[in-house]
C-alpha cells in the first residue's frame, strides 16, 4: 500500500505526537514537577487530537462501514 502525501504527513505528525507523549509519560514516571509536565503535555495533546480528527475525516480511523 502506497501512502498519499496527505496520509504520509498525517502519519509523521501522529508518530511525532506519540514520541512526545512517551516523553511526557517518562517524565511523569520520574516525578517531574507539575510545570514541566504541563509544558510537555502542550507539545503533543493538541496535535494528537488534530491527527485523530483528520484521520476520521479521511476515513482512516473509526467505523467507516456504517
Amino acid at each position: 500500500m502506497t501512502m498519499t502525501t496527505l496520509e504520509r504527513k498525517l502519519f509523521e505528525r501522529a508518530v511525532t505526537a506519540l514520541v512526545c507523549a512517551l516523553g511526557h509519560d517518562e517524565a511523569a514516571q520520574n516525578n517531574a514537577d507539575a510545570e514541566t509536565l504541563t509544558e510537555l503535555r502542550g507539545h503533543w495533546v493538541g496535535d494528537a487530537e488534530e491527527c485523530v480528527d483528520k484521520a476520521m475525516r479521511l476515513g482512516l480511523w473509526g467505523d467507516n462501514d456504517a
